[in-house]
């Protein structure tokens, strides 16, 4: 989504809705101005990236940073995750027009997936390589969402890189399952509907995949 006028006030309605006690979450329009707002480590992390990618990145620093609560840097892991500070444990994404994160200080929480898309149909093509014929009917938008949800969250744990077809979703009103097949691994999540767009988090506790 491009030059929309997000209400992100209904975005983080709906993400607080996802998350349980002990995880922060929040929302930020991507806005050029924040690229005035990066430490020097973040701006040479992407000083050969193309315009679009430094605002997305820039906000969603700025996020970040307003949910940890403190003016710090937060440089690049070589698995391009944010490297966040220790003992805290997030996540982040973002579509065209938006940033969205969720962080936790709780040392119960190993790991965060977080994830949106714009609530819009995908082509034919483009949901053959997302959806698995054991998940035909699923809009493919939101099974997108979900499974990026998951792969964050299984990449936090050091999990390899894996392709769609490698999750497999089972949805419950609301809730939602992706399993990691080969490796028999669960994760479990939540996900809504706001602002024209999909919203997905998933959260593992201790002793969880």
């Amino acid at each position: 989504m491009t030059g929309d006028v997000v209400d992100t006030a209904e975005v983080d309605a709906a993400l607080r809705s996802l998350a349980p006690t002990g995880v922060r979450v929040g929302s930020r329009v991507i806005d050029g101005r924040d690229d005035g707002r990066l430490f020097p480590i973040e701006a040479g992390a992407v000083e050969r990236a193309v315009a679009r990618r430094r605002r997305e990145f820039a906000s969603g620093r700025v996020l970040l940073r307003q949910l940890l609560g403190g003016e710090i840097p937060i440089p690049v892991r070589p698995n391009r995750a944010p490297g966040l500070p220790d003992g805290v444990t997030g996540s982040l994404a973002h579509d065209a027009g938006l940033a969205v994160a969720a962080v936790s200080f709780d040392p119960q929480i190993t790991a965060l997936g977080i994830d949106v898309e714009p609530d819009v149909p995908l082509s034919a093509d483009l949901a053959a390589m997302i959806l698995r014929p054991d998940e035909a009917g699923l809009d493919a938008h939101l099974a997108f969402t979900l499974k990026e949800a998951v792969y964050k969250a299984w990449s936090t744990g050091g999990g390899e890189l894996i392709d769609f077809a490698a999750v497999r979703l089972t949805l419950d009103r609301g809730a939602f399952s992706g399993e990691v097949v080969a490796a028999a691994t669960r994760f479990d999540g939540r996900y809504a509907s706001a602002a024209g767009r999909w919203l997905a988090l998933v959260v593992v506790g201790r002793g969880q995949p």
